[in-house]
């Protein structure tokens, strides 16, 4: 019997394995076990994957849930975050006629092949999606880059749309060789953090040039202050601007903001949506308010 009430989090500690209409069936990253969880979280079942998926079939008649937009955008998130943080991007990206499709990864957990793997058995598994585009931060971008290159099925049955990276460590970074050649640190931040290391990044495939990408970075006045003033033996851990442009990127621009988290930027969020509809960043008409 499935104890139905919200979850209480565990983010860094399941993994998206299938997403339809808001609803997603998760595995555990410790046990293997699986749960199926409403679009708010709720869970409706555990146990096997097939439980979960005979389940969700019940609960498509009993809701009555509705086929997807056939356009769907896939948000990959960074390194230690969460889907949570493309919720307001999501809502606005809905509103313009896309499915938004925002995905746990554990990044604290599993190993960044274990991540890709991840993602394919999800698009694998889209249902009812005709295009899919992508909306990837940091971390997200370089999965999305090995993702990429391979030649998955579900590529034949799915057009790959528009690309927009934001402040993706093309390059890698310097505190990531450092942090991942530590044992205590490399333990608590998992074996992913590998993938920041330049000499490991070397070897990960660049998008195909036959991809539309957008590149996005921007910068906070808090983050420039600190880089100034901060020892020179430390700006390292300050990433670079010019470590996220792409080679054969349609436009690359940069973008101010404020607070926490970017992706709640309206500015950041107007950019997202007027590249995926039109292949440009220059459209800055203000997003309507919710």
């Amino acid at each position: 019997m499935t104890f139905r009430f919200f979850t209480f989090g565990g983010k860094q500690l399941w993994e998206d394995r299938f997403f339809y209409d808001g609803w997603r069936i998760q595995r555990s990253c410790l046990t293997g076990k699986y749960r199926l969880l409403d679009e708010w979280d709720i869970r409706r079942e555990s146990g096997t994957l097939l439980r979960c998926q005979n389940a969700f079939i019940h609960y498509i008649e009993v809701y009555q849930l509705l086929r997807p937009k056939q356009r769907a955008v896939l948000f990959l998130h960074g390194y230690g975050q969460t889907k949570d943080r493309f919720q307001k991007m999501a809502k606005y990206f809905s509103e313009e006629g896309f499915t938004p499709i925002a995905i746990n990864m554990p990044t604290l957990k599993v190993g960044f092949e274990a991540i890709v793997e991840q993602l394919d058995f999800i698009l694998k598994n889209l249902k009812d999606i005709q295009e899919i585009n992508f909306v990837a931060c940091g971390f997200g971008g370089l999965v999305l880059r090995k993702l990429l290159a391979k030649s998955w099925g579900w590529r034949r049955r799915m057009k790959i749309g528009r690309i927009v990276t934001i402040n993706v460590p093309n390059r890698g970074a310097i505190w990531g060789r450092k942090l991942s050649r530590a044992p205590i640190i490399s333990n608590f931040l998992g074996k992913a953090v590998q993938i920041y290391d330049p000499n490991e990044i070397e070897f990960l495939p660049d998008f195909s040039k036959g991809h539309e990408i957008g590149v996005l970075t921007t910068w906070n006045i808090i983050e420039r202050i600190l880089c100034k003033i901060a020892p020179r033996s430390w700006r390292d851990i300050f990433p670079s601007r010019k470590d996220a442009f792409i080679d054969g990127a349609k436009e690359i621009v940069a973008v101010k903001y404020f607070g926490v988290n970017l992706c709640n930027s309206d500015r950041v969020i107007t950019h997202c949506i007027s590249f995926i509809k039109n292949g440009n960043f220059k459209s800055l008409q203000k997003i309507k308010k919710l």
